[in-house]
């Protein structure tokens, strides 16, 4: 099957799961999220993949939504329902491959890229990259069920920080979080996870897929009963004026006064 958005490279054990818009430094849009969840499933029911590599074509590995397309003042609250559930979706799906998920990481990784990352298995950063999640900068509510995927990863307590603020941060400060494995240079990447995809596949494939199974059965048995409104969190932060003036801001580059509405 061919995409726009994305593509799927190598054969045999291990595949490339390949974000594919460098010209805008492969920023989600609607497309992308349907495309992804599509891949995911391709890859899900192929026997022969063990490990599934995530990256970026170009300059970065993800630089989040496109504001402009994503977040309008004209946009309704059903529209906007529906494009956090395709987020979660697009997230969901890589929860749940079968395959062990790896996300080679550089450049930007911001938004939805960081949410990218936190569904996956396994994050190596390169020393090129900076991972931000700014949604609560823009007044919304972080939503494609990642909030417990960063909980899980790096602590109530560093998750919190770096939902809140939208701090951006260098690589090896989430090598202390917990949020990469490994930071390595950038022309060392690809290697540094191929490296690890051979690790999974020279292990027998029937435990492998128990363990990752069982393990997020463990950690996430509350995530979709307690998470079943996230994405109604994002309609409702999205129309509200604190919501609006942000978005303003950031275009303009101001700072804007809350109002708490």
């Amino acid at each position: 099957m061919q995409w726009e958005t994305l593509k799927i490279e190598g054969e045999g054990a291990v595949r490339h799961l390949v974000l594919n818009r460098p010209e805008k430094h492969n920023a989600v849009n609607l497309q992308l999220l349907t495309e992804l969840t599509e891949a995911c499933g391709t890859l899900d029911t192929d026997r022969e993949c063990v490990a599934v590599i995530l990256r970026g074509e170009g300059k970065s590995f993800c630089s989040g939504a496109d504001l402009k397309e994503s977040i309008t003042d004209d946009v309704s609250t059903r529209d906007l329902l529906e494009r956090a559930q395709m987020g979660s979706r697009a997230i969901m799906a890589l929860v749940d491959m079968a395959p062990v998920t790896i996300a080679a990481m550089h450049g930007h990784a911001i938004g939805g890229g960081a949410c990218f990352g936190a569904a996956c298995d396994f994050r190596i950063g390169a020393e090129s990259a900076r991972v931000s999640v700014r949604e609560s900068s823009l007044g919304l509510s972080l939503s494609w069920h990642s909030i417990p995927n960063f909980v899980h990863l790096v602590g109530s307590s560093h998750a919190k920080e770096m939902i809140m603020f939208g701090d951006t941060y260098a690589p090896q400060t989430l090598l202390a979080y917990g949020y990469f494995g490994e930071v390595v240079p950038d022309d060392q990447l690809l290697a540094a996870a191929g490296r690890l995809a051979e690790r999974v596949v020279a292990q027998p494939p029937l435990p492998v897929r128990m363990t990752k199974a069982s393990i997020n059965a463990l950690v996430k048995a509350l995530d979709r009963s307690v998470f079943h409104m996230d994405p109604y969190g994002l309609a409702l932060t999205a129309g509200t004026m604190d919501s609006r003036k942000a978005r303003e801001a950031f275009f303009k580059g101001e700072q804007p006064q809350w109002r708490g509405e």
